[in-house]
């Protein structure tokens, strides 16, 4: 067994451990927060209403 036989064996082992993190993951995050939580967007509310406010300030002060 050559050096890239080995490497190729290692790659495909960590691409199993990355599928299974994955698909663990994704039950532990499902059965930790409700479906309605993780299809809203609340989490950039905030960012995105500064940048509206900024926004409004820049034309405001356009008019002016």
């Amino acid at each position: 067994m050559n050096i890239f036989q080995l490497l190729g064996i290692l790659c495909w082992i960590g691409s199993a451990i990355l599928i299974f993190w994955m698909v663990a993951d994704f039950f532990k995050t499902n059965t930790g927060y409700d479906e309605h939580y993780l299809l809203s967007s609340l989490e950039g509310h905030d960012e995105i209403s500064e940048q509206e406010r900024q926004h409004q300030v820049e034309r405001d002060e356009g008019k002016g």
